[in-house]
């Protein structure tokens, strides 16, 4: 490419990346303008008195009708209900004065309307709440600003409610035995739903600007991945309230015990609750934050004026203690930090989820980086899906394990062009080991290992022959190696999920189960030493893997009848037996599904048609939070978008060489089934018996999986591109990433409760 086409490329990828910007920050100011129409200037009431037997009519010198306030209730104004003696409406204006205990005048406000409506209640509310800072009563005058068209009333009740009194408004203040009919306004949305708009303009322009002057300047896919998925990390921050991400206030309670014994504190008090700062204690609990606009504004109004705590460990939460099986050190290190800091509840909380985003962007980077050049694409996608950035924008520990087990994806279809430097070596042992404690359900992962050709792997440089000698049997270093990942793997998993295990056949033998474990471990050793033998026969080889392949069959046969009769079953009376929601108290085990496999195959069944739409959405983040609690689902034109994008990014080039062998797309095909078998095996676990469909499936859980998936499309040859996709693909998933983060907004913002 010449200089000047050089240089016209660079301004054309100026000019577009600033037009997606403005775009996108002109799109920030209508949801702002939309949110504000139907969400601003609303009120929240609290009833004070609620007696309407009487009507007083308004007179001239008005009415003062004292309002209790606590400390620290917040005073928005009051919401009066109005009489006009039968006729529609009156036409003037009614003023209201509110004063405090010292005289001090703290709000003077007039009706919504010139207008008042017979029997209607009227709001006359001001934007700053009036906070004491003690117990005292306000002074609420009423008098009228324009004369009405004959006498306003206001009803109220035959007797003064208790430090209610009403009185004239004259400098006598007769009291008249009587108190208003009269609502607190606790809360008012104001102009917050523009403000916290705003506040998302910034970090999605940037991300606009980013991804699409990058995207046009064909710069490294990685490059794309780490600015994009930062700016839109960020805006992930500021859209998923506080404990509203997936299982966050567990991950939380995790994370600041972690951080609470690198201070060297005591973390948990004798009933085993976990100890807090003073100023931690109010948000720790034990569901899901609140939603809806008016969490925004207090979330956002207590991280601005707040004030924090020193790191000491006074207060005993409601959070149990000893919540931690996950990786939490880098959302604990910002917590940690944020704590030595002073920094209050939601500046910790921010603190914890940028760390978390910024380890995610590593290790997803990174795995882009590495990644064999034709697959770079897929992998950037997959990266900047809104699901990956919303995982890695909050405490969820599953961000820390999506990036390791792209990172180790990346690398191992990075092997398979190139012979491993010891560097690589060192790597791949180390994300195995990091994968396998990581989450059980992906141990079938380091399987993918095996399909790195086994000369890639010699360690050794130089050598005169690519086998050595063990026991008088010819063996490649490389198989070497991949044993020893394996096995290093295995017994990581077995350590960090024997307990979950043992759980999962809590009805079965265990003695006999374990006898069989070290009877398979037994078995693949001979099938090993049988298989080093026979490899350097092609013939010996063909029969050797068919009978391995006939004998899995039987063993999977014999096993599952072996276990379905191991154990005791459920007699008719536990069968019966419920919690008080209705919910059985047994749940799937093993040697339950094993004695009930047609009972389980109807689950299942029941389930797919069911779920099957929510899971795709929880695979690619078009369903926000926690969608147990609350189902935010954005638009399915989103979700339709982002799966031709990834489609795009998977398909190969007309030119390119097949990237994997036969045996080797079967082999990915083989632990793709293994790993959705291990996810539906767990959502069994806790699924209640008496269901009909599965509980707490989710399609997250295959997240870390996608990109096998995309590698197996991108190994076909029915359908492929003239050129490379990749850059347009990663484009089009970062700016429907921030669709999703606009529309989730908008619909965290107005849900409403079901009543």
């Amino acid at each position: 490419m010449s200089l000047s086409s050089r240089v016209w490329r660079g301004v054309l990828a100026l000019v577009a990346a600033l037009v997606a910007a403005g775009a996108v920050w002109l799109l920030c100011r209508w949801v702002g303008y939309d949110l504000q129409d139907r969400l601003g200037n609303q009120p929240v009431f609290e009833i004070l008195n609620d007696d309407y037997t009487q009507i007083i009519d308004l007179p001239e010198e008005g009415l003062t009708q004292e309002v209790p306030l606590q400390a620290g209730q917040a005073f928005y104004g009051v919401r009066l209900n109005f009489s006009t003696h039968g006729q529609l409406y009156k036409s003037g204006m009614v003023m209201v004065d509110v004063t405090n205990e010292e005289g001090t005048l703290i709000a003077q406000m007039a009706g919504n309307f010139l207008n008042i409506f017979d029997d209607n209640f009227t709001a006359f509310t001001m934007d700053e709440p009036y906070i004491p800072e003690k117990a005292e009563t306000l002074t609420v005058h009423l008098y009228n600003a324009v004369p009405w068209d004959g006498p306003l009333g206001l009803w109220a009740s035959e007797g003064a409610v208790d430090g209610m009194e009403l009185l004239r408004g004259d400098t006598d203040g007769e009291p008249l035995d009587a108190t208003l009919a009269i609502q607190l306004v606790a809360d008012y949305s104001g102009n917050w739903p523009s403000r916290l708009a705003q506040g998302l303009a910034a970090p999605l322009a940037v991300a606009a600007f980013g991804a699409v002057l990058l995207a046009v300047l064909q710069a490294p896919l990685a490059l794309l991945v780490a600015v994009a998925g930062l700016a839109l990390g960020c805006g992930f921050l500021r859209v998923t309230p506080a404990l509203v991400a997936p299982d966050e206030y567990t991950h939380l309670a995790a994370a600041y015990e972690l951080a609470g014994r690198w201070s060297s504190q005591q973390t948990a008090d004798d009933s085993g609750h976990l100890l807090v700062r003073s100023c931690d204690a109010p948000y720790f609990g034990t569901k899901t934050g609140e939603i809806g606009i008016f969490a925004y504004k207090a979330q956002a109004q207590a991280a601005a004026q707040d004030t924090g705590s020193p790191n000491t460990l006074t207060e005993v939460s409601e959070a149990e203690a000893g919540q931690g099986s996950g990786n939490y050190w880098a959302q604990a290190l910002g917590i940690w930090l944020a704590r030595l800091n002073g920094k209050n509840f939601y500046a910790m909380l921010s603190w914890g989820r940028t760390a978390n985003l910024l380890l995610y962007l590593i290790l997803a980077v990174a795995a882009v980086a590495v990644a064999p050049g034709v697959l770079r694409g897929l992998f950037a996608c997959v990266a900047l899906l809104p699901m990956s950035l919303q995982l890695a924008a909050s405490l969820s520990p599953d961000a820390g394990v999506l990036g390791t087990v792209f990172l180790f994806t990346a690398l191992c279809m990075r092997l398979r062009t190139q012979h491993a430097a010891r560097w690589q070596l060192v790597l791949l042992a180390v994300l195995a080991a990091a994968v396998a404690p990581a989450k059980a359900i992906y141990l079938p992962v380091i399987l993918l290992c095996l399909a790195i050709p086994a000369e890639h792997l010699d360690p050794r440089r130089g050598a005169e022959t690519p086998t050595v000698s063990l026991r008088g049997l010819p063996v490649r270093p490389g198989r070497l190696v991949q044993l020893g990942i394996l096995l290093l793997a295995a017994v990581l998993w077995m350590v960090a999920n024997l307990s979950e295990l043992a759980y999962a056949a809590r009805d079965m033998n265990r003695a006999v189960l374990a006898a069989g474990g070290l009877a398979v471990v037994v078995l693949a050793a001979v099938l090993c030493a049988v298989y080093l033998r026979v490899c350097r026969t092609p013939t010996a080889r063909r029969r050797f893997v068919r009978g391995v392949a006939a004998a899995v069959v039987l063993l999977g046969a014999g096993g599952v009848f072996a276990l379905s009769r191991m154990g005791g079953g459920l007699t008719p009376d536990q069968l019966l037996m419920v919690n008080p929601n209705g919910d059985s108290i047994w749940t799937f085990s093993f040697g339950y599904i094993c004695r009930n496999l047609p009972a389980t195959v109807k689950l299942l069944l029941r389930t797919l048609p069911e779920q099957g739409g929510l899971w795709l959405q929880g695979l690619l983040g078009t369903t926000l939070g926690e969608p147990i609690v609350y189902r935010i689902d954005v638009s399915w034109l989103i979700a339709i978008g982002l799966l031709l994008a990834l489609l795009a990014a998977a398909l190969p080039r007309q030119e390119e060489k097949t990237l994997l062998t036969r045996p080797a797309a079967w082999g990915m095909a083989g632990i793709l089934c293994c790993v959705a078998a291990a996810v539906l095996a767990a959502a069994l676990n806790w699924t209640p018996i008496n269901y009909q469909t599965l509980f707490g499936m989710q399609g997250r859980y295959l997240l870390p999986v996608l990109p096998l998936a995309l590698v197996l499309v991108h190994h076909n040859r029915r359908l492929a591109l003239r050129r490379s996709a990749a850059h347009g693909a990663a484009l089009w998933v970062a700016l429907l990433t921030l669709l999703t983060q606009l529309q989730g907004f908008g619909l965290y913002a107005s849900w409403q409760p079901v009543s």
